[in-house]
Formats: C-alpha cells, structure tokens, sequence
C-alpha cells in the first residue's frame, strides 16, 4: 500500500467486495486516498461511498418466492461469512423463513467460496442432514451450477426434486440446462455507478459521501418449480 500512498501510480480505487473489519479501508481512510465501494461498508457507514443493492430484502423475496411455491424446507448457500453481503443476505433469508413460521436450521446453512466447487461440497453437506431442504438459496450463479451438476450425479434433478434460485444472473445462468431463476443484481451499473463515483470524488475532495442503491430483480426461469 505505500507505493499507493508515495508513488501516485493511480488516482483512486474501487473496491468490488465489503468484508468485515477490514483493515484495507481504513488505511485508505486515514491516508485520505481516494476510494469508492461495490457493497455496503460493515462500519462507518455514513462516511465512506458506495454501491450497492439491497441485498437483505433480495434475499428475503427470494426465500418467499419458493415458499409461495410451497416449498418448506429451504437451504442458504452463502459465501464467506466475512462478506457484508453474505450477512445481510442470511438476514433476509432468516426474516422470511420465521415470518412465515418455518423452521429455522442451522444444518440447512452453508458457507462456500464462489466457485462450483464450493457449490458442489455445500449440497453434498446438505443433502446428508435428516429431511434435506427441497429448495435452495444460492448466493452466485456458479455455485450454482456447481449444485446442479453435483445433484444430477445424486440422480436428482432440478426443479423437479430440488428447486434452486441464485444470484448475479450471469450470461451462463440462461443457457444452462435448466435455466437458472436468478435475481439480477445489475452488475454493470453496480461496476459504472462506483466508477462515476470515484472520478466525482477525485475532481471534488469536499465531496460528501455517497450511499446509492442499485436495484434488482427476480428473473424467473426454469429451475424452480412447485412443490
């Protein structure tokens, strides 16, 4: 960092991901870089821009689409619980499985890096607990698809043993087989908005922080389905 600091090789930052604690931020803070965020800062929230979506209520309404699908028994597929967006995603996630009065179960949790792999490690673990989800939550696309396959070689298939809705809404998400039901977080305005950001809070050092909220939507396809 202090070839950032002395040598000036670049204006300013933009950081894609908001983890807890993490000592990054405040470096550039008392440095006075310049810096803007993808995500919602963990602290200090008020006093550093960012971008970001609504990540605690796009969970939950991802949790009461399966459940308007009667689905009961739901699983989350988070990613690392230092991420922001993992916690506020679980928040909502929880907030609809209690205000619809189901059970809330630690073993329907897991947490996996965002790669398919993780996807596949997450549904092994969870398809051993007693009365395994039949519907799940999944916080990327690729992990995902990770699931799918991982649950083909189970000889379960997708959505009509297990229902799966992700995030991110990636060009694969489309395309594969099935379509993946997605929530579309709108990755390019995320990315554009905390770019115009920087180059706002560059030109201007007066400028006060900015907190701007990107919107989403469920995109619907085929992997979900009645139960």
């Amino acid at each position: 960092m202090k070839g950032i600091q002395h040598g000036r090789r670049v204006d300013g930052l933009v950081l894609l991901y908001s983890r807890i604690d993490d000592e990054l931020i405040d470096f550039l803070k008392e440095n006075q870089f310049p810096f803007s965020m993808v995500g919602k800062p963990y602290r200090n929230l008020e006093e550093i821009t960012h971008v970001d979506n609504d990540n605690f209520k796009a969970a939950k309404e991802a949790a009461d689409f399966l459940i308007e699908l009667g689905h009961e028994r739901i699983g989350f597929v988070g990613g690392g619980l230092d991420l922001v967006v993992t916690m506020d995603r679980l928040l909502g996630y929880e907030k609809a499985i209690r205000k619809a009065g189901l059970p809330y179960r630690n073993d329907y949790i897991v947490h996996q890096d965002f790669l398919q792999e993780g996807g596949r490690q997450a549904i092994i673990k969870l398809m051993s607990v007693d009365k395994p989800p039949t519907g799940f939550i999944v916080a990327d696309d690729m992990m995902a698809l990770g699931i799918v396959n991982a649950l083909n070689e189970m000889n379960l298939s997708v959505p009509e043993d297990i229902s799966i809705i992700s995030f991110n809404n990636v060009l694969l998400a489309r395309y594969s087989t099935p379509a993946l039901t997605s929530v579309d977080i709108n990755i390019f305005q995320l990315g554009y908005t905390a770019a115009d950001c920087l180059f706002q809070i560059i030109d201007e050092d007066s400028l006060e922080p900015m907190r701007i909220s990107i919107p989403y939507t469920i995109v619907k396809r085929q992997s979900c389905e009645k139960v």
